[in-house]
């Protein structure tokens, strides 16, 4: 898993509102990550679910980071 960047308190606390800007321009979703997005995807990999999947990484960057 690849999370990226993930809107925790601290994370709040130390950003700058402009980097924050600039991080929001770069996500087409419009936010940033949350801890329960990271959750979300661990329990999924962590499931019966995901027992076909083998050699994958999953980007948990709300489609910052496409091909």
């Amino acid at each position: 898993m690849a999370p990226s960047t993930i809107l925790t308190g601290r994370l709040e606390a130390g950003m700058p509102q402009e980097f924050t800007d600039r991080m929001l321009a770069d996500h087409p979703l419009g936010r940033l990550g949350h801890p329960l997005d990271v959750a979300n995807v661990t329990a999924f990999l962590s499931s019966e679910a995901s027992s076909w999947l083998t050699g994958l990484t999953i980007d948990v960057a709300g489609g910052r980071w496409m091909p």
